[in-house]
């Protein structure tokens, strides 16, 4: 989910391979897919990045179309929201959520087991906008991403 350039993020990305490969948005933090060299036991990689409900190997995913900003998409885009179910676990990727999700948003995700959700704020919703969204969730695991560590590139 979200390969990202590692020049461009300044963090290691080591070249990999992966039946399929989800990227949230067009940014080069998001969206190296050239840093996946191939499938595993697909012929071809598959790309997930546009809306929509996929059934891949048994696995389902459904993508949600939402803002990488607070208004509408006008500064940064838009952004992917991605469910993955495979029967036994559901994850949510929140990619580069901006905005707070509506209430039929939040209904389309259903059930989370595992919600992996931004928190740095600037280009992101921030922790305390991120504490409102997993309240109204309720997922049994939360993963924060997209945040400040070392070595990452400031701009």
């Amino acid at each position: 989910m979200d390969p990202f350039s590692p020049e461009f993020v300044g963090l290691p990305f080591p070249k990999d391979v992966a039946d399929i490969v989800i990227c949230s948005h067009g940014h080069e933090d998001h969206n190296n897919k050239e840093a996946i060299t191939g499938p595993v036991k697909r012929t071809e990689t598959f790309v997930i990045e546009s809306e929509g409900e996929y059934e891949i190997g048994g696995v389902e995913f459904s993508c949600i179309k939402t803002s990488h900003d607070k208004t509408n998409g006008a500064e940064r885009g838009k952004n992917l929201v991605t469910v993955v179910r495979d029967g036994t676990l559901t994850i949510c990727h929140l990619g580069d959520l901006g905005q707070k999700l509506t209430d039929a948003q939040i209904e389309r995700l259903g059930d989370i087991d595992v919600l992996m959700i931004p928190v740095g704020g600037v280009y992101t919703i921030n922790a305390e906008e991120a504490m409102e969204l997993i309240n109204e969730i309720s997922p049994s695991l939360v993963i924060p991403m997209h945040y400040k560590v070392d070595g990452l590139k400031e701009e």
